[in-house]
């Protein structure tokens, strides 16, 4: 019975190792100008438009941020979740589990989440400064905003439920100190490190978590947004202690009117991918995953062996990934690379090259984008060789001809088709 017992926990394990290998997440959608994944002490920046970000998989340990104006969504593997990244904001995945589930840590902005239904023993949770947001199958949002206008200067985490029901639990760090009524009669406690308050919430409801938080915690939050510019810190160093948010209080009512019409607007583009079907839908995706997963093995190594002093300052991780710098950019020296705190002020953003086949809409896209840039530049050639050098001053001259003129036609010409190819990607195919 022994061997047995043994034989079954062997399995299980091995089991569980490999739904670990199947455990990642991948972009399926992004629209607006550039997000940015900081994974192994490096922040590699991506235009959502020129470069290929769909299908490029992300792993526990990534931290994500969006820039102004631009979403994405991301499905995590190996089930049909779908987190829909709003603008500006900035989370970490720090784990995925082996049926889909995971915890995200929420730094700043807005995050709406479309959960498939999970086992009891993998959910999916949403940590922020205030609160936890746990579900194992439902359709829900968590933003997390700096209240600049309170008196009390307050974090603001709010909760809400589209579909199914959320438990929000406060985000205990300290010891309690007492308990007091809010001024509204809602529930107000201070940390407690062994008590946890918490509500459920179902469809069409909310609940307002805001936490009175020292001004010092605000410059923190400042750093991670700047406007979209903010960096990340380092997600392999060690944690600097928090100052004790001094109270929490829930406020549970239904969904507030701003919060539906920006979900309604900005809702899920994009239909979540069969998991069976994704190295056919992405080619090569799970081997990216093992040669990531590689990567971050050896970085986690060298950080330890460098804490423990066994590495000296010359020895510098460098990964794998193929990579091309910017143009006119000085190549970074490897030694350079920083293993542990802020990332340098003059960093090079790097774009990371392509590794999959195009499909047709992603050629559609790439043309009208060069195709606009060309015409832009032929048209204001030919403006500015038609004024000062054909003389052009009416709309008599203009018919008369010349080189400029000839130059701005042909620059109106490729804005147009570049115009064109942008519609045709809209409708274009998804295959290569």
């Amino acid at each position: 019975m022994k061997r047995v017992a043994l034989g079954l926990l062997a399995l299980m394990a091995l089991q569980s190792l490999a739904a670990q290998d199947e455990s990642f997440a991948f972009v399926i959608y992004a629209e607006g100008f550039d997000m940015s994944i900081y994974r192994n002490g490096e922040l590699t920046t991506y235009d959502v438009v020129a470069d290929t970000v769909i299908g490029m998989p992300l792993l526990a340990g990534d931290l994500v941020q969006t820039d102004a104006d631009t979403f994405v969504e991301i499905q995590v593997m190996p089930s049909r979740t779908v987190i829909k990244v709003a603008e500006n904001t900035t989370f970490e995945i720090e784990q995925i589990g082996g049926s889909g589930g995971g915890v995200f840590d929420m730094r700043y902005g807005r995050l709406r989440a479309r959960v498939e239904r999970l086992s009891s023993n993998d959910p999916f949770e949403i940590r922020g400064q205030g609160a936890v947001a746990g579900v194992r199958g439902t359709d829900f949002g968590y933003d997390l905003v700096v209240n600049r206008e309170s008196i009390t200067s307050e974090i603001e985490t709010k909760v809400y439920c589209f579909e199914g029901e959320v438990e929000v639990k406060e985000n205990v760090t300290e010891p309690s100190l007492d308990e007091t009524p809010g001024e509204t009669g809602e529930a107000v406690a201070e940390t407690a490190g062994t008590q946890e308050e918490s509500v459920f919430i179902s469809a069409n409801e909310m609940v307002n978590v805001i936490t009175e938080v020292p001004t010092e915690m605000l410059e923190e939050a400042d750093e991670l947004v700047a406007e979209g510019e903010g960096e990340p810190a380092d997600a392999t160093a060690e944690p600097a202690p928090e100052p004790r948010p001094r109270k929490v209080s829930f406020q549970t009512r239904t969904i507030e009117d701003e919060i539906q019409e920006f979900w309604t607007e900005k809702n899920f583009k994009e239909e979540a991918v069969d998991p069976e079907a994704v190295e056919e839908r992405f080619p090569g995706i799970k081997e990216q995953v093992r040669i990531l997963s590689e990567e971050r093995r050896q970085f986690e190594e060298l950080q330890r062996m460098r804490r423990a002093g066994l590495l000296g300052s010359g020895n510098a991780f460098v990964a794998s990934e193929t990579v091309v710098d910017e143009p006119d950019e000085p190549e970074r020296d490897p030694d350079e690379v920083q293993m542990a705190g802020p990332l340098p002020e003059d960093r090079v953003r790097r774009i990371v090259a392509p590794t999959g086949p195009l499909t047709m809409r992603d050629r559609a896209r790439v043309a009208g984008h060069w195709m606009t840039g060309l015409g832009l530049v032929l048209g204001g050639a030919g403006v500015a060789t038609a004024y000062f050098i054909d003389d052009v001053r009416s709309v008599d001259d203009v018919n008369a001809g010349g080189v400029g003129t000839g130059l701005a036609m042909s620059g109106s010409v490729m804005i147009s088709s570049g115009l064109i190819s942008y519609l045709i990607s809209l409708f274009a195919s998804d295959a290569p």
